[in-house]
């Protein structure tokens, strides 16, 4: 009964948005705001975006899509997880605090980003992410749990996916969600099973809330915080890489028009399952670095566009 409050409770705040959009999908940005960012929510009125430090625009983009969610993401030097796991959490905290406190705009704060998650790290990362919450949560402050890379937790291990079921609890039990990242190569449906509806890559979010949370009452709402399309990803559990050389995006596989179709496959996912509450595609205004992942320019316009058409379910 409580997840199902919750989940009523953020679903009754997304949609007291004026016309946010019916789609889940929305963008990584940062950490350099430009207008595309700010174009894309006031014309995709997106019901969530994630923000990579760039926390002063957060206030702006609020105005421009009342009822819109915000995930923060600061980045850290170094994230060790070994030692006392309640005080790498206080650490993280004394890291952190100075501009969380500044940031009263940002409705959920990420912590470590792509964590070691197997058999052996779980149980401290779990432990770190508990004291985590509790801190966030005793000055009135909610966290993204988790924020796995794409292919953790191990859902054909249970014991690992049981071992965040602290953490998950500890969530819920202060109004968090839980990230996730989820990408593919070639194409966003590359492992995915239409006759199951389930994907090892794409679409693995159901495995765990099917197999794990569902059953266990910490079905939690879920934001994917980085989704695309990413040479570095296996194409299934068993066939290794063949796409270009590492860090390689989109760009190196097709056109802004194909790029938002496999989006659009993909929101439908997402939409489908009511948990979601949505999904933020890597990236644009990032470092250029990242320059074959980037939507700025014509692909941003199309997403938005995109997101305009979308019906109510």
């Amino acid at each position: 009964m409580c997840n199902l409050l919750l989940l009523f409770s953020l679903v009754l705040l997304l949609d007291q948005g004026l016309g946010l959009s019916h789609s889940k999908l929305s963008v990584h940005a940062g950490p350099y705001i430009s207008s595309d960012t700010t174009d894309f929510v006031r014309d995709g009125q997106p019901r969530v975006i994630k923000l990579f430090e760039s926390f002063d625009t957060a206030a702006k983009l609020k105005q421009l899509a009342p009822g819109l969610v915000i995930i923060g993401r600061i980045y850290l030097t170094e994230q060790p997880e070994d030692g006392d796991p309640t005080a790498r959490a206080q650490q993280w905290w004394a890291q952190v605090n100075s501009t969380i406190l500044s940031s009263p705009g940002v409705d959920y704060w990420e912590g470590y980003n792509e964590p070691a998650a197997g058999p052996a790290q779980m149980p401290w990362y779990s432990a770190f992410e508990v004291a985590r919450v509790s801190i966030l949560a005793a000055h009135g402050l909610r966290a993204v749990v988790g924020c796995f890379s794409v292919g953790v937790p191990d859902v054909t291990t249970p014991s690992v996916v049981q071992a965040f079921y602290p953490a998950l609890a500890a969530a819920r039990a202060h109004g968090g969600v839980l990230g996730l990242h989820e990408y593919c190569q070639p194409y966003m449906a590359c492992d995915f099973d239409n006759s199951t509806g389930l994907g090892w890559l794409t679409g693995r979010y159901r495995r765990l809330y099917n197999q794990f949370l569902t059953p266990a009452s910490l079905a939690i709402p879920l934001v994917l915080t980085e989704v695309g399309i990413d040479s570095g990803s296996l194409r299934s559990l068993t066939q290794p890489t063949a796409g270009p050389a590492s860090n390689g995006g989109w760009r190196d596989y097709m056109t802004p028009t194909q790029y938002i179709s496999q989006l659009a496959w993909y929101d439908g996912l997402l939409r489908a399952d009511a948990y979601v509450l949505g999904a933020t595609v890597f990236l644009v205004d990032g470092t250029s670095d990242w320059d074959s992942f980037s939507v700025n320019g014509p692909a941003i316009s199309l997403l938005a566009q995109y997101m305009r058409s979308v019906p109510p379910a």
